[in-house]
């Protein structure tokens, strides 16, 4: 009983923090406000997140989850279709705080002290997306996932503006990509 409520507690700093964070960016967020919203004594809020980045990066840490068991029962032997698949759920699950992630490059840009801090958790969030699509184990060299990573930024700018309802153009921008992460991996696979 205290693991649910526990869940249901995280789950409602979760929302709290999202909606707040479309307004004025996480920067501009603190862990006070947070439990407000949230209606969750702040000294369990800090007990949790040592300030609002923690909070971000465990956000963060849930949608990659989320978007895993989204598509687990839907994987099959094609790397491409795989990793199509666990992109546009991905972009699908963060639609509903699409604001929220929206604010994430302003908050970045007025405190790049805090890049570090993820730049290793999104390193390993490419790389274990790689592999869960399948894609080769010798594939996936740093090189690879950093070239997967600026794939993957491109196509959020393409979902950030899709004003489409079924976000059909970030779903033609993940297909065309592809395409050419295919080539790069073919050219790689040739020069082992």
């Amino acid at each position: 009983m205290a693991q649910k409520r526990k869940t249901n507690q995280t789950e409602t700093v979760f929302e709290a923090a999202l909606s707040l964070a479309v307004k004025d960016g996480w920067d501009s967020l603190t862990l006070a406000a947070v439990a407000k919203k949230a209606r969750v004594p702040l000294k369990d809020v800090e007990k949790q997140y040592s300030d609002i980045w923690a909070l971000l990066k465990a956000v963060l840490l849930k949608l990659e989850k989320d978007t895993h068991a989204a598509v687990g029962d839907y994987l099959g032997d094609s790397w491409r279709d795989n990793l199509m698949e666990l992109l546009m759920s991905r972009f699908e699950i963060a639609q509903r705080h699409r604001g929220a992630y929206a604010s994430l490059p302003g908050s970045f840009a007025r405190n790049p002290q805090q890049s570090p801090r993820f730049a290793k958790q999104f390193y390993k969030y490419l790389d274990t997306t790689l592999k869960t699509a399948g894609v080769e184990k010798k594939l996936c060299q740093p090189a690879c996932v950093v070239a997967f990573g600026a794939l993957y930024l491109s196509l959020v700018e393409v979902w950030l503006r899709d004003d489409t309802p079924d976000l059909s153009k970030t779903m033609a921008a993940i297909d065309k990509r592809m395409g050419m992460l295919e080539q790069g991996f073919a050219f790689l696979k040739r020069t082992k």
